[in-house]
């Protein structure tokens, strides 16, 4: 017969041991509520943990225990692959147009051209942003 959301939930308890002592002891029924009532807390507490010398179980009525904190840092290590394989990913993507578009220009752009004030034919730019000078003693006199 399939328990009751309440029942399945009364048969997990949270444990947090440090150094082989329990400090913590909470029944599912409570954890739940905490959690969802202090959810940042819940997860910077969750997070913090290991740090600080503290290991983090899930045990369910059958006495079968999950390591919070292991379940933590290997989904972590798994996320930063997945990122390092994207980086990595992305980094050949670029250096492959990079290349492709060296290739249809070898010369590159000449640089410094694009601030010159005069065209090739001895005519000023047409785009050229005017620029104005202020000196200090121009200023308006209240």
């Amino acid at each position: 017969m399939a328990k009751s959301f309440f029942e399945e939930l009364t048969s997990y308890r949270v444990k947090v041991e440090r150094d082989g002592k329990e400090i913590v002891n909470v029944p599912g029924i409570l954890a739940l509520p905490i959690a969802l009532a202090a959810p940042k807390a819940s997860i910077i507490g969750t997070m913090a943990a290991p740090l600080l010398g503290c290991n983090i179980h899930l045990e369910n009525g059958d006495g079968k225990e999950v390591d919070v904190g292991k379940a933590v840092k290997e989904a972590a290590d798994t996320v930063l692959d997945t990122a390092k394989t994207a980086a990595k990913t992305i980094k050949e993507e670029v250096d492959k147009a990079w290349d492709e578009m060296s290739a249809d220009d070898p010369e590159g752009c000449p640089e410094g051209t694009e601030n010159d004030e005069e065209s090739a034919d001895g005519e000023e730019a047409e785009d050229e942003i005017p620029t104005i000078h202020v000196n200090p003693d121009d200023s308006e006199k209240a």
